[in-house]
């Protein structure tokens, strides 16, 4: 057996034993045996207040922080309570599990600023062992708290850009093309949207304002009416600059 140390944040979980395994990809994890103390709001029911007994049980495998370059998994066991008096039934609550995934909080902390700090999704699964689709989520996760309002409206510019770049490039299947609007004078990206290229500078306009686009001086733009014919329908008083290179 191999024991180790568990950081106290993983409140209510007691380790009381731990082995060596090989995961599917040949990396060794440790695999951390312990037990998941109950908490006080699980022994009343929360729709009729009374009494929950103990139902039913699963075991659960929750992937926990790499310690050296070994991997980790949470094993333990979580109950299913059941109320008698109204039928209510729920699982335990799992206080250091992440929403909405089968890794601790404090691995999800991990790999979000594995993200932030430019790794990329592949060698982010990598360092945490997590499957590719399950980083991605957690990415996209990140991105619209970041970027956006209620993971939908996207979060205006902080500051007012005087000079735009625009331009227009192709993906990576080299069929589809996409709108780049950028700040000239930071180099921050300020829209990247897929679609024709009038209705990526109207729904960009839209997106900042009206009283944000009064305080554009210039765009730049290669010689492409669809583009220019935009600014000037919807921004008359901003110069269009064209790049002839």
């Amino acid at each position: 057996m191999h024991y180790i140390t568990l950081p106290s944040e993983l409140v209510g979980f007691t380790n009381h034993s731990s082995e060596i395994v090989k995961t599917v990809s040949n990396r060794k994890m440790y695999l951390l045996h312990g037990e998941l103390k109950a908490g006080a709001a699980d022994s009343l029911c929360p729709q009729c207040g009374g009494s929950m007994h103990i139902h039913d049980r699963c075991e659960v495998n929750l992937r926990h922080l790499c310690f050296g370059d070994k991997l980790s998994c949470l094993r333990f066991t979580k109950l299913r309570y059941y109320c008698p008096r109204c039928g209510h039934s729920h699982m335990q609550g799992v206080p250091f599990q992440a929403k909405g995934h089968r890794i601790s909080c404090e691995l999800l902390t991990f790999t979000r600023d594995l993200l932030a700090y430019g790794f990329t999704n592949k060698q982010v699964a990598y360092i945490t062992g997590l499957g590719r689709n399950t980083v991605k989520d957690i990415d996209l996760e990140r991105l619209k708290e970041k970027y956006t309002v209620d993971g939908e409206r996207l979060i205006q510019p902080e500051r007012q850009a005087r000079f735009l770049g625009i331009d227009e490039f192709k993906l990576h299947d080299g069929h589809k093309y996409a709108v780049i609007i950028i700040d000239m004078e930071t180099g921050h990206i300020l829209w990247l949207a897929h679609g024709k290229k009038k209705a990526s500078v109207y729904s960009f306009i839209e997106h900042v304002g009206k009283e944000w686009m009064e305080g554009v001086e210039a765009v730049a733009c290669d010689m492409n009416s669809d583009f220019q014919e935009a600014f000037e329908d919807r921004c008359p008083h901003i110069q269009t600059v064209f790049d002839f290179v």
